[in-house]
């Protein structure tokens, strides 16, 4: 299951975690991902997990968003190496009891968070750029931001495939069809395997 985390975005700048629209985010980029894979590898579907074998996926789980954030950092972010873009080489540690406890051959991380903003806080960028407007000066409070990205990892546990997008106000993963288009995004250029 994905692990998404959405947020109520206050006027004051407060995220407070919304547990509903938790498992709303999670059920649709769940749904939004097999749909945007499914003509593109052999067989994506949720698997029943035993219990000794979820804390295993736990465990796993918090190394990918540790994983997640580096790649984040070097590849995306501030701190580019274009040493680490041309040879992406990272790594969860080996899967392959996890893997043979499933029957899966690979696994796909989803991780990420949305912030949505609540009507208060839209109300405070809409004064704001009016008051920027009659003051010709711009000082813009930010939007809700939509983070996601998904990881295909092998049994040796290497991350083979990655990519993520970051959006301002952009999506609403609680929305079936905007959780369909982000996937369709951050999916578009996964190589499509031989069936």
């Amino acid at each position: 299951s994905p692990d998404k985390k959405v947020y109520e975005f206050t006027s004051g700048g407060v995220r407070e975690l919304r547990d509903d629209w938790c498992s709303q985010g999670s059920n649709n980029v769940q749904e939004a991902t097999i749909k945007c894979l499914q003509d593109k590898l052999t067989d994506v579907k949720p698997t029943p997990v035993s219990k000794e074998t979820e804390e295993e996926l736990e465990e796993v789980y918090a190394l990918y968003k540790a994983v997640s954030t580096s790649i984040q950092l070097h590849i995306y972010g501030p701190f580019g190496f274009p040493e680490k873009k041309k040879n992406f080489d990272y790594s969860v540690g080996s899967i392959k009891r996890i893997l043979e406890s499933l029957r899966a051959d690979m696994l796909i991380f989803v991780y990420g968070s949305d912030e949505i903003s609540t009507s208060g806080r839209k109300a405070l960028q809409a004064g704001a750029i009016a008051i920027g407007i009659l003051t010709g000066v711009m000082v813009m409070p930010r939007g809700g931001i939509t983070e996601v990205s998904v990881g295909i990892v092998e049994p040796s546990g290497s991350i083979l495939w990655y990519n993520a997008k970051r959006s301002e106000g952009g999506y609403d993963l609680r929305d079936r069809e905007s959780a369909i288009k982000l996937l369709a995004e951050i999916l578009s250029d996964f190589p499509r395997f031989e069936k």
